[in-house]
């Protein structure tokens, strides 16, 4: 017999709701089959079994609330026909979600096969992968403990979460709210699980991160043209400021890693090797940051069609976990709402957001000849980790987006 747990599906993530069970107790379950729809802070989110055998006992009910690890639900034995690999592994979907990056002290293991591979079934192994984690570190209960499985990895990587820091860290203050019972006409009500998580989440982030910030104005008359210019001799979707400044700002994390960085939970720099892009997109509930993935070596063509399919997805509530998790930066874009500069929170665990403004016609004066012209200007600006960036490696990053977008061709190699 083997239980499920409340998988943690997205960055943030710390609950979860049953909406509807798709098995009932006593029916047989095939690994991989949907069983439970769950909601999140983001999204609802259906997840399966990864073992066959009857679904003997339901433990959450529906429309109860559980942290994420809970047991919600217990698997029995497998029957003859239906067993899979003799090994009973029936955690929820592996969540997928930004690696944290925490050291734990490795664990003798004794489960490598010949050839010095480690003896690991394969959903072990995508979740390994998928969590940062070496298998190595592991040892076994599969098989008479001769094989990790699934509850292996996720065991592992909740001690990994709840374990102390290597060094004793002093709490960040938490500040009161201002203000006493309103009063006056007016009404209360619960905010909604995605309210809740970014309520969670901007506190988090602005009393755990010291953020500093630095501006810069844009000129986006050639960007603007280019994109026109691509968009007549296309008949695929539109191409927008929006994609051209997200691959702008991968060329730049290329050129400017402290960027694409994060600060683990030891005191060290985790430094990204691939531009994993988030886009802020406002819906009814609140905010979401569906990620563009490896946007370093995507073309332009092909980060705007997938930033427009994660957009419309976010809309209507469509995304998978795995599509709004795992960011290593963040971009934030309110100038089609009017908007000429704004600040933004940084995303943690990421180091950096950028923020755009609107473009408009300004008057410029020339520098060679005092000349006045009108240029198509934007600013944008940088929420800054202080503990990874300085004002010199932001503005550095920021010169590196300017010169991208102001020599635009260059982001079609």
């Amino acid at each position: 017999m083997a239980e499920i747990l409340m998988p943690k599906m997205g960055d943030g993530m710390e609950e979860g709701t049953i909406n509807v069970w798709l098995k009932k107790e006593g029916e047989q379950v095939t690994s991989g089959e949907p069983i439970a729809e769950v909601e999140t802070d983001k999204a609802n989110v259906e997840i399966s079994a990864y073992e066959t055998g009857k679904l003997t006992k339901i433990l959450v009910q529906v429309g109860q609330t559980v942290p994420v690890g809970t047991a919600i639900a217990v698997i029995g034995e497998a029957s003859a026909a239906g067993a899979t690999n003799g090994t009973h592994e029936a955690v929820a979907a592996p969540a997928i979600e930004a690696a944290l990056h925490v050291a734990s002290a490795p664990a003798p293991n004794l489960l490598k096969a010949e050839g010095g591979r480690v003896k690991a079934s394969p959903l072990a192994k995508r979740m390994a992968k998928e969590f940062g984690i070496d298998l190595a570190q592991l040892a076994g209960t599969g098989e008479g403990a001769t094989r990790i499985v699934a509850k292996d990895v996720a065991e592992f990587k909740a001690k990994q979460v709840s374990a102390p820091p290597a060094k004793p860290v002093a709490p960040a203050p938490v500040l009161a709210s201002v203000g006493g019972t309103p009063s006056g006409a007016g009404e209360t009500f619960k905010p909604s699980k995605m309210r809740e998580a970014i309520a969670r989440r901007t506190l988090q982030s602005k009393q755990g991160i010291p953020h500093f910030y630095v501006t810069m104005l844009i000129e986006m008359d050639r960007a603007l043209k280019l994109i026109k210019n691509l968009n007549a001799d296309s008949a695929d979707g539109k191409i927008t400021v929006n994609d051209v400044i997200v691959k702008a700002c991968a060329v730049a994390l290329k050129k400017v890693p402290e960027a694409n960085s994060t600060w683990t939970a030891q005191g060290t720099v985790y430094r990204y090797a691939e531009a994993h892009i988030g886009i802020a997109v406002a819906i009814d509930e609140g905010l979401i940051i569906p990620v563009v993935r490896n946007c370093e070596t995507k073309p332009l063509r092909d980060i705007s069609n997938e930033a427009k399919a994660l957009i419309n997805k976010a809309r209507n509530g469509q995304l998978k976990p795995e599509e709004y998790s795992g960011g290593t930066f963040s971009i934030s874009n309110l100038g089609m709402m009017g908007v000429d500069e704004f600040l933004a929170i940084i995303n943690p665990p990421e180091a950096a957001i950028l923020a755009i403004g609107g473009i408009s016609r300004d008057p410029v004066v020339l520098s060679d000849s005092d000349d006045i012209v009108i240029r198509s200007r934007m600013k944008i600006a940088l929420s800054a980790d202080h503990r990874i960036l300085d004002g010199a490696s932001a503005a550095r990053f920021l010169q590196e987006v300017k010169r991208a977008l102001e020599a635009p061709y260059s982001l079609l190699s």
